[in-house]
């Protein structure tokens, strides 16, 4: 940690960081997210997912049967976090979950129910997308896509 001995009291700190709150990358990226993360779900309604439901059950559906390891690593989370969301499918009967080779392994895979909600939620998040894309103003969808995913990709090394 950074100690800066001119800078004794809050005031001091928070002339010199205040003006650049909106440079931190970190608070930028969870604006966005939150951003984007209405407009998907709002699109995605009418197919009973939030966007992060369909998130996982995209990669429950592009893996097929796979450990929840392998899918928290493909799409960058945490076990717990995404093991809350299976759950969630699961109640749901989207997802099914069963014992992997040993008991500490959990197998996945997406039912027949939630391929349906896959396919259905798909047009939906399409149209998001495309609402999104709008925002982007010009940027190739695949540079920032590659931003994106090269920050991400500290957690899938």
């Amino acid at each position: 940690m950074v100690v800066y001995a001119d800078m004794t009291t809050h005031d001091n700190v928070l002339k010199a960081f205040g003006p650049r709150g909106f440079d931190c990358m970190c608070g930028n990226v969870r604006m966005a997210s939150r951003s984007l993360t209405s407009v998907y779900d709002e699109k995605l309604k009418p197919s009973g997912l939030r966007s992060t439901q369909l998130a996982v059950l995209w990669a429950v559906v592009a893996i097929g049967d796979g450990t929840v390891g392998k899918i928290a690593n493909r799409i960058a989370m945490d076990n717990s976090s995404l093991t809350r969301t299976l759950k969630l499918l699961e109640r749901d009967k989207m997802v099914a979950l069963h014992a992997g080779r040993d008991r500490r392994e959990k197998q996945v895979h997406a039912t027949a129910r939630g391929r349906k909600a896959f396919s259905l939620a798909m047009p939906l998040w399409q149209q998001a997308q495309t609402e999104v894309l709008k925002r982007l103003k010009g940027q190739p969808l695949r540079e920032v896509n590659s931003i994106l995913l090269r920050l991400s990709s500290g957690q899938r090394a």
